[in-house]
Parts: C-alpha cells; sequence; structure tokens
C-alpha cells in the first residue's frame, strides 16, 4: 500500500514544458513510481485566465471538478462545469480546458497509463 497526502506531492508547472498550456500545474499523485500499474492519478490547477493545450491522446479521461468555473472543450461541445462536475473525454477526442472564473480551477483527472509521469 502507498499512501501520502496531497501536500506532500511535489507540484510541476507545465506551461514551459507543454506547448499550449498557460497558468497550470500538476500534482501527479498515482502513478507507475509508486505501484500504479494501470493509471495515474492527477490534481491539475489551472489559474485565472489560464487554460490547458488543445489536444487529444489515445486515452480518456475522467475528470472531477473540485474548484472554479472552467469552460470544457470537447469534439463540437463546450460546457461550463463547476465544483462537483463529473466529465468524460473519450479518447482522441480533441479537448481543450479554460479556466473563466475569478479564481484557480482544481481538478482531478485520470490517465490510463503504465509510464511514469513525463515530468520525471
Amino acid at each position: 500500500m502507498y499512501v501520502t497526502t496531497v501536500d506532500d506531492v511535489k507540484e510541476y508547472v507545465l506551461d514551459d514544458v507543454v506547448k499550449g498550456a498557460h497558468r497550470v500545474k500538476v500534482k501527479y499523485l498515482l502513478h507507475a513510481g509508486v505501484g500504479a500499474k494501470k493509471l495515474q492519478y492527477r490534481l491539475f490547477t489551472i489559474g485565472v485566465g489560464g487554460c490547458t493545450p488543445e489536444e487529444k491522446h489515445d486515452y480518456e479521461h475522467e475528470v472531477y471538478v473540485l474548484q472554479g468555473k472552467a469552460l470544457f472543450k470537447g469534439g463540437d461541445k463546450e460546457v461550463i462545469c463547476g465544483p462537483e462536475s463529473v466529465i468524460f473525454i473519450p479518447s482522441k477526442e480533441l479537448h481543450k480546458i479554460k479556466n473563466i472564473g475569478n479564481e484557480p480551477v482544481k481538478f482531478l483527472c485520470t490517465k490510463e497509463t503504465h509510464k511514469l509521469p513525463e515530468a520525471f
């Protein structure tokens, strides 16, 4: 078993390493480095006015919004989401998340992978 707290997990700024990321930070809570063989469990923070890049992947995402107001773009849909919103992004769907509120957006997100996070 592996146990930690969010406060004890290092936070990475993605702006300089992911093209199109603006005011985005991530904490890799669970990943291959701690024994998770099938997915990564991540905590993202998007600062006011920030956004993730528009991208698509070979894996799906499951998202749970903790804080803030965000515009989720996925495929041909745009939806405004806030705390307690649950979002499913299918594999290979073009998507982007933009903070449209006046506080940071925080959300939990899974990524199906057996690899270490790119930051490691």
